[in-house]
């Protein structure tokens, strides 16, 4: 049986951590890259069932990130928070079809239940 893979693109070590925490604690296995780049070469190799992305990150484009991933032959599950106030990313995010749009506050929360659904589905 092959583990639930969450690839995480961030440099906010916080993030980094808790989502590193949540995946372990479910016997997931998540990667954490920092570029775009490292994101569409890691998706091609790893396949992740998850991708985990900021909707307001200046260090990269989601938005592009999510149109990539969206033309890829096997599509990974695609979860992007915002912060609440910003609406304009998450029409945005409903545009590229990214499949969980959550602001930040529910995050951690989403990202655990996604996760154990598809731990469980396995």
């Amino acid at each position: 049986m092959m583990a639930v893979q969450v690839l995480a693109i961030t440099t906010d070590l916080f993030l980094h951590s808790r989502i590193m925490e949540l995946a372990k604690s479910l016997g997931a296995i998540a990667k954490i890259v920092t570029s775009e780049e490292d994101l569409i070469r890691e998706t091609n190799s790893m396949h992740p069932d998850l991708v985990v992305l900021d909707l307001a990150a200046s260090d990269y484009d989601p938005f592009s990130c999510a149109q990539q991933l969206r033309a890829m032959t096997s599509q990974p599950e695609i979860l992007g928070s915002f912060p609440h106030v910003r609406t304009d990313l998450k029409l945005k995010a409903e545009k590229v079809k990214i499949d969980y749009i959550v602001p930040n506050s529910r995050f951690i929360k989403t990202l655990k239940s996604v996760l154990e659904k598809k731990v469980k589905a396995k």
